[in-house]
């Protein structure tokens, strides 16, 4: 390869020194690539947002859905009502089926396949859901800000002690369901 500048060769490493010095960490620029990273996260936060509420309204505003909603809080009301309880049952494991692929779908965009990818997302997924209520989607959403939040205020405050912060949040979470074991928006059952 010929050169035809008098500068520096240009760096192949994950990080490039901008002044003459490259031991000093100062000045160490990180090259992620050309932003496509950056595009498809943006990406797939959109289409995660239209899939949620595309979701929302199809349960808020559809017969399935109104008549999944009324399997959900009472079973036999809504069988006596003239819900078929069967096949809207059947329903609901379906869409939850598909709900689980297309979310399995978009995590493997982001973060990519490996044998242990399901474990910390389905904790998560639990926690969300604990805090906001269980059968309230709004609530399973403002659950998932919460932990985020909690997620990263420990990582920034607890980073020099590693996964304290995760024992921090189940211990809160304990505490949290001791007082309000229906979550934040959960209704009592029954």
């Amino acid at each position: 390869m010929t050169r035809t500048s008098s500068g520096p060769a240009p760096c192949s490493r994950p990080w490039c020194p901008t002044m003459a010095d490259p031991r000093s960490l100062t000045s160490v620029v990180f090259v992620t690539g050309t932003g496509t990273e950056v595009g498809k996260t943006v990406a797939t936060a959109a289409l995660a947002a239209v899939i949620i509420a595309g979701f929302i309204l199809f349960m808020k505003y559809s017969k399935p859905g109104r008549a999944m909603r009324a399997l959900a809080q009472d079973r036999t009301a809504a069988q006596l009502m003239g819900v078929d309880v069967d096949r809207y049952t059947m329903f609901g494991f379906a869409m939850g089926a598909m709900l689980a692929g297309i979310v399995g779908g978009l995590l493997v965009s982001i973060i990519g396949v490996n044998s242990g990818i399901g474990g910390p997302i389905s904790s998560k997924a639990f926690m969300m859901i604990m805090i906001g209520g269980a059968g309230v989607v709004g609530g399973a959403i403002a659950g998932g800000f919460i932990l985020g939040m909690m997620e990263s205020v420990g990582l920034t405050v607890l980073r020099e002690y590693g996964d304290v912060t995760y024992l921090a949040i189940f211990a809160a979470l304990m505490v949290f369901l001791a007082i309000r074991p229906n979550g934040l928006m959960g209704k009592p059952w029954g």
